[in-house]
């Protein structure tokens, strides 16, 4: 959630996620622990230019917007 990604546009994604979640039975922990997903912000990616950065299992996505973010979620229910 650093500055450059929130001002373009990380806040309404984070929305998007946890929408996303809700709607799919996997509820949001701080931890992950409880059998749902964990949902958590950073503050730097050091990749400004390509941000929103959305980072999911490991793997980051670049110039991430709420309309692409359900195929990038999409693997989270297999």
């Amino acid at each position: 959630m650093g500055s450059s990604c929130f001002s373009r546009g990380n806040e309404v994604n984070v929305r998007t996620i946890e929408a996303f979640l809700k709607e799919n039975g996997l509820e949001a922990s701080l931890s992950g622990l409880e059998g749902g997903a964990e949902l958590a912000g950073t503050l730097c990616e050091e990749r400004c230019k390509e941000g929103p950065i959305v980072v999911i299992d490991g793997v980051v996505h670049r110039n991430v917007t709420p309309a692409i973010l359900p195929d990038l979620l999409s693997g989270l229910l297999a």
